[in-house]
């Protein structure tokens, strides 16, 4: 059985209508599906919530396939307790598909849909896990819940940049004059001009080396190469190797940062000196002062402590 859920709000509202364009493909194709439509575009995880219970009990495969962007997936990732019986499909519609990106899953609706349904590849990919603390969690006023991501987590200015773009209706605009990869780089030059730099502490692999972090301005633990709409921040990053490659910007200033940037987009960024990178299997990141944090771009908390390890070959990815 399919379980497809799909992201409304989309391309700039048009998931509905996309939907209607792949539905054929599957009623040609004779399949059993369900269909589920997410009422905001980080509703994913209370619909898949809702679905898997109806499967409680039941020794049955559930394939679901999930219309939207890294966002979307994100979502329902934190809603699936157990992967075991779990196949995950994506139709990336979204405007940074960074996931898409990576694995090489076609951004064309009707193309993503009949490789899963008539030549599917099928990968086994680890998941990361995230866990966030500050000072309202230590004095126990406050709860984060701890947070799954597929693409990249990150603490800093790269978590910065999103939760802007997820809240100031930036990413709506570009998404509407068909611009909608810009939105993370004209947020990314907006944000550098006001960027703080802070000290921090990392450690590596539950202590096998800790770094001390001057003027840090962002670090961000990638599982696939991709975030921020086509930053490869991780150009060695491999999604089966139980492992994460870490990307540290200390010690530059904003004008070598700029420069920087485009370097990025290629994946060349670690020839700039204060650009380090590290392969782990956890880290620890302690800050100075909270900071934002993003797991797959999806930004809700501050925090001065975060904590991340991966897990390998947790998820089977269909496309």
């Amino acid at each position: 059985m399919y379980e497809i859920i799909v992201n409304p709000g989309a391309k700039s509202g048009r998931g509905v209508k996309l939907w209607s364009k792949v539905e054929p493909l599957f009623i040609d194709a004779g399949v059993k599906y369900n269909v589920h439509f997410t009422e905001r575009f980080n509703e994913g995880g209370n619909l898949v919530k809702g679905i898997l219970a109806g499967y409680k009990g039941r020794e049955e495969d559930i394939h679901l396939i999930i219309m939207g962007g890294d966002g979307t997936v994100n979502g329902v990732l934190q809603k699936i307790d157990d992967y075991k019986n779990i196949t995950l499909s994506i139709v990336p519609i979204g405007s940074s598909n960074d996931l898409a990106r990576d694995i090489g899953i076609s951004r064309n609706p009707m193309e993503a849909v009949r490789h899963i349904l008539n030549d599917p590849t099928t990968l086994m990919v680890d998941l990361g896990h995230l866990h966030c603390e500050n000072t309202l969690v230590r004095s126990g006023s406050m709860d984060i819940p701890d947070r799954r991501f597929i693409v990249s987590t990150g603490i800093g200015y790269d978590a910065a940049v999103c939760e802007e773009a997820m809240s100031s209706g930036i990413k709506n605009f570009f998404n509407r004059i068909g611009l909608g990869k810009l939105t993370y780089l004209g947020v990314a030059l907006k944000q550098l001009l006001g960027a703080e730099y802070i000290t921090g502490e990392l450690t590596l692999n539950n202590g096998e080396n800790i770094i001390q972090l001057d003027r840090l301005l962002f670090l961000a633990g990638m599982n696939h190469k991709y975030e921020g709409g086509g930053f490869m921040f991780g150009p060695e990053a491999n999604d089966h190797d139980g492992q994460l490659e870490l990307c540290a910007v200390t010690r530059l200033s904003k004008g070598r940062i700029l420069f920087s940037l485009p370097k990025a987009y290629k994946g060349r960024h670690f020839e700039v000196d204060g650009i380090d990178h590290y392969r782990v299997r956890s880290y620890t990141v302690r800050t100075s002062k909270p900071l934002w944090v993003h797991a797959d771009g999806e930004v809700d908390t501050k925090a001065d402590f975060i904590s991340v390890y991966a897990e390998q070959e947790a998820l089977r990815l269909v496309y």
